[in-house]
This record gives C-alpha cells, structure tokens and sequence, in this order.
C-alpha cells in the first residue's frame, strides 16, 4: 500500500488515559481544575480513572503488541514530571521510563509528545502562555524528559494542535483553562508558544542522537467537489492558509506553520495586526524556524468547496443524512488525508506524518459481548485509499490512528469514544472492537 519506510501507528494522550491524577507526586493540571468545576464537562466526568493506563501500561504495551503497529504516539504530562517547585519528581519520570522500556522491548517504537494540553495549574496561575519566561520553563521540562528517556526515544512532537490550545482554551473557553484572551493577548501567547516549541527543539538536538523532530498542528482542509478543476483546488490551497482578522484567526494553519517551516509569519500577519503586534525580534524567528524533520498534522475533517457562477468559492453544506461521526465537527470527508498533505507539502516541502486521523462513534457492547463498529471501519478504509493516492505524489511517511483506547475526550467527557478498544468505565474492562481487528489486517498487509 505504501513504502516500505511507511510506519503505522496509534496515538493516545496523557490526561485522557492515565488517571491516578494525584498519585506519585503528580501536581495539579489546568484539565484537573477545569474539569472540577460545574458545567465544564458534559457528563460531569473528569480524569481521576479513564483507562487507568498509569496502572495498567504493561496490559497497554502488551494489546499494542497484538494490534501490530510499529509506533506508538503518547504524551508526557508534564505535571508528572515537574512539580509545583519546578523541580524533578522522579517517580513521575519513571513511569514513562518504564513504558519506554516495555516499548521498546516489544519493539515499538515511542513518539514522544511533549505537550498534549495539560499545563501544570501553578505555570497556568502565573500566566501561561501569556508569561514571556514560559519558553525557559518548557526548555527546562524537555531537557529533564529527553536526558531521562535517551536511548528509548528519539522520536519527539513538542506541542499537539496549538490551534486548539489557544481557539478552544482561550477564545470560546471550552477547554482548560478557560481564560479568555482579547487580541493583543492571543497574538503575545501564540509567539510565546512558537518559542517553546523552537527552544524545546535545540535542547532535543543537544539532547538526542538523531533525533526527529516536529510540531503537531490540526486543520481542516478545503476539499474540491471537482477534482479536475485546477482553478477550484488553487482557490482551496489559498482559503486552506488564509489568515484574517476574524474570530477564527486562532484556528489557522500559517501562523503557526509558517514561523517553523517558512521562518516568519505570513507578510498579511504584519498589515492585519499591525496595531497589536507582539514584540517579534530576528532572534525569535530563527529560534522557532529551527530545523525540523517532518510535518507531523492532526486530520478529522474538511469542507467540500466548489465555485459560484462568478468563480467565488463556497462552502457546501453537509446535508441531513451525510456520514458523520456522533460529534458536531466530525464529517466524513475522506479526501482530506488528500488535499491536506498535498497542500501542506505544497507549501512546506517537508515529509508528512498524520499524527491524528479517527472516528468518534456511539460504541455500545453487543449482546454477543463485542463491538461492532462498522462506521469507523469505513472510515479508516475510506481516509486509506486517499492517504494512498496522495503518497505517489507526496512523502508520506506514516499514519498515526486516533485512538487506541476510549477515552476522555475532554469537555464532551466520556460518552464520545474514537478508539479501536472499547474501555467499560464502571469496571475498566476492555474490549477490542472490530475496528481493532480490521486495522490490524491492514497494518499486516
């Protein structure tokens, strides 16, 4: 299906797994103080339990073994790591020692995300991304990660989806912290961000003998309902990085993407917000433009676009009755793992990872005692047969499926479940779905 270098692989993420979110010197987390509070959460759940993978990381390594993927994508929490003193708790260090090492036993190979949203409450109490020494504390984190697992991970992510930290944690509000932002605020947090991610990655290359390294950003790629119209697809490219002054600012790729892969903000990022810019020195370009090895993407869904008489381009709606999955933003469009890495690579000439790809379904075990799931079944093979066409033209160097275990799936809680193990919360039983097994057969083909 694709070349022989080509790695699949799961993903999964720190808060939404672990649990025992006070066990072993582990320090409070912007997720555990948003999700105490009333209102925050759908189903008034949080991340004391989840799938228990703190306790239960040898059961993970060991389904991940039958699953047959080559890699496994997890993130470090950062409040296990360091606590409240900015100091190193070593029983926090060792959990994720030790899973490396069963990995790596097992041979499969870690991908290290270093930052999945869960900033330590006390980062968080003294400013977060607005605090210009944030970078320092980040740098600091990852040289104390990198030293303590070299020679088991060489594979790093720095930061998952930046879009999503500062859109639905500091804008709408729905997620961790819930601290709004106005203009002048996001633009100063999203540079300091940028700068984490570029320190993080030259204490890496310190760090870490050949290392390979990348930042995980999400979209949402414009899709053209005719695929052998050339003027159609430029104009997705084009609205695929726009960048305005509108309430969705925060949500697009180019100015993230651009300051790592291009070196410098898009030149409109100057004229639009000329009246609150932050301060953005040479210096800080050529530290967030360190070299990177991939363009690691998160990708759900997109928008089908098409042209009006005038040429204009416009969304189309999704129709009632069109496949989605059982949460408002998840549409099946399965040219996305198409025209998003063509126009990333497009763009960027770098090698493409989809980090995240997966389909939240109403799962609910059988009277057989399975899980039948053939919606997210069609979905993977659907998103496969794209990704397989893009990678003749486009490096595509690996699949990353979102998520091996159900889980908490943030301010939804637990009734949303994206993974291929069905986890039964009242008992912590797991059950592997059908989609398990059908991904699996791909992964062997």
């Amino acid at each position: 299906m694709f070349d022989s270098d080509f790695v699949f692989g799961v993903s999964t993420a720190s808060y939404q797994i672990e649990g025992s979110i006070d066990k072993d010197g582990k320090c409070k987390s912007i997720w555990d103080t948003f999700a105490s509070k009333k209102g925050n959460i759908a189903d008034k759940s949080d991340g004391k339990t989840v799938c228990d993978s703190y306790v239960k990381y040898k059961d993970d390594v060991k389904i991940l073994k039958q699953l047959g993927v080559k890699s496994y994508r997890f993130s470090i929490a950062w409040t296990r790591v360091i606590n409240e003193h900015n100091e190193v708790n070593q029983k926090g260090l060792n959990y994720y020692i030790n899973l490396c090492k069963e990995l790596v036993k097992n041979n499969i190979k870690p991908l290290v995300t270093l930052y999945h949203w869960d900033m330590p409450q006390w980062l968080e109490d003294i400013g977060g991304f607005l605090n210009d020494d944030i970078s320092d504390y980040f740098a600091h984190y990852t040289d104390v990660v990198t030293k303590a697992l070299d020679g088991l991970v060489d594979n790093y992510i720095t930061i998952n989806e930046p879009q999503c930290i500062m859109q639905l944690g500091h804008r709408v509000c729905v997620h961790a912290p819930g601290v709004k932002y106005n203009d002048m605020e996001m633009l100063h947090a999203i540079h300091n961000l940028l700068k984490c991610h570029g320190k993080a990655v030259k204490v890496i290359r310190n760090n870490v003998k050949n290392s390979k390294i990348g930042i995980a950003p999400c979209s949402r790629p414009m899709v053209p309902t005719d695929r052998d119209n050339a003027l159609l697809e430029k104009k997705c490219y084009e609205k695929y990085f726009e960048l305005k002054r509108d309430y969705e600012y925060p949500n697009t790729v180019s100015i993230y993407s651009d300051p790592v892969f291009l070196g410098d903000y898009p030149k409109e990022y100057y004229e639009i917000f000329k009246d609150i810019l932050p301060k953005i020195t040479k210096e800080d370009l050529e530290l967030i433009s360190q070299p990177v090895d991939y363009i690691y993407q998160n990708f759900y869904s997109g928008n089908y676009c098409s042209l009006d008489k005038n040429n204009n381009l416009i969304k189309n709606d999704f129709y009632f009755g069109y496949p989605e999955g059982n949460i408002d933003w998840l549409q099946v469009v399965p040219e996305t793992l198409y025209y998003g890495p063509k126009y990333l690579y497009e763009r960027y000439k770098k090698p493409i990872i989809i980090s995240e790809n997966g389909f939240c379904n109403n799962d609910t075990i059988s009277l057989d005692g399975r899980v039948h799931d053939p919606e997210r079944i069609d979905y993977i093979r659907r998103y496969l047969i794209e990704l397989e066409k893009v990678s003749k033209i486009v490096p595509i160097k690996g699949y990353y499926y979102w998520s091996l275990f159900d889980n908490f799936e943030w301010n939804s809680g637990l009734k949303k479940r994206f993974g291929l193990v069905f986890v039964d919360y009242r008992n912590g039983r797991r059950i592997k779905k059908d989609s398990f097994k059908e991904y699996k057969k791909i992964i062997l083909k």
